[in-house]
């Protein structure tokens, strides 16, 4: 991996945590002053627009995590969103006193499945 992480600049950070279900990329509009970062449980509203979740009343919306560190300066504004995969709970970014274990189940009906690794 150090040729990947030296002259390409990326380097593993153990979201992905399996490949037994397929990992799904999707372009997705993010709301309008949005910040967030790789591994960020998203919500939609419904008009399809994503923004960081915020509480775990957020678990009953279409849920997502961030692909990329991403800002959206502008309504229009377009970012990779995974829309199925296995990846580690103790990756996904949550804000202070959101557990990640209250979106479980809503997470695995959409093929989005939690796993601890490293």
């Amino acid at each position: 991996m150090s040729y990947i992480e030296d002259y390409i600049g990326w380097a593993e950070d153990a979201l992905i945590g399996g490949t037994d279900t397929p990992v799904r990329l999707y372009n997705a509009s993010l709301s309008s002053g949005a910040s967030v970062e790789r591994g960020a449980l998203l919500c939609a509203d419904s008009l399809g627009v994503y923004s960081p979740v915020a509480s775990t009343d957020d678990s009953v919306k279409p849920l997502a995590i961030a692909a990329h560190d991403f800002t959206a300066d502008s309504i229009q504004a377009v970012t990779q969103i995974y829309v199925s995969g296995t990846f580690n709970k103790d990756k996904i970014k949550m804000p202070e006193g959101v557990d990640v274990k209250a979106f479980s189940t809503p997470l695995r009906f959409q093929e989005i499945y939690l796993t601890r690794g490293e």
